[in-house]
């Protein structure tokens, strides 16, 4: 038997203990995919970004087999029962729960994305403003040849 939702609606509760096989294991997958994208979610807040980085293997292993267990269900649509059945009805609940999850992860890396690629943007223009060649008139009141410009670059690489 699987775990229960604590705001699943009482009238889905009867279809939990139901759940047995592929559908079963499905709904378990979705509820690890939910508490470890949501553990995810936290560090990333708490900027623990290493932390976070430790959960990707985890997280790549559950999604593997996730996509296992739908191709599974997707052949052998039968082993959900009919198409309005309590049982379907309990599975989209906690499906629906994994898409509001990950639809606020989503929102949190966009976020720290766009924080991160600001910075180095602001860095990259301070830099250049600070490196730009002077310009100034020489003898006989012609453009004075400037240094050679140090190149320069800057990047951020890390996976978030």
């Amino acid at each position: 038997m699987v775990q229960s939702s604590p705001n699943l609606p009482e009238d889905l509760k009867p279809f939990e203990a139901k759940l047995t096989g592929p559908s079963a294991k499905l709904v378990k997958l979705t509820r690890s995919l939910c508490d470890l994208i949501s553990r995810e979610t936290a560090l990333l807040r708490d900027r623990e970004t290493k932390a976070a980085q430790s959960l990707h293997g985890e997280k790549s292993k559950l999604i593997a087999e996730y996509k296992n267990t739908m191709n599974q269900l997707q052949v052998n649509e039968h082993l959900l029962g009919a198409k309005d059945s309590g049982e379907r009805k309990y599975i989209k609940f906690i499906t629906d729960q994994l898409r509001e999850i990950i639809r606020d992860h989503a929102r949190l890396v966009l976020r720290l994305k766009s924080v991160a690629e600001g910075l180095i943007k602001s860095v990259g223009e301070e830099v250049a403003k600070q490196n730009r060649p002077i310009v100034a008139y020489g003898n006989n009141a012609a453009y004075q040849v400037s240094r050679a410009a140090k190149p320069m670059s800057l990047s951020l690489n890390q996976v978030i």
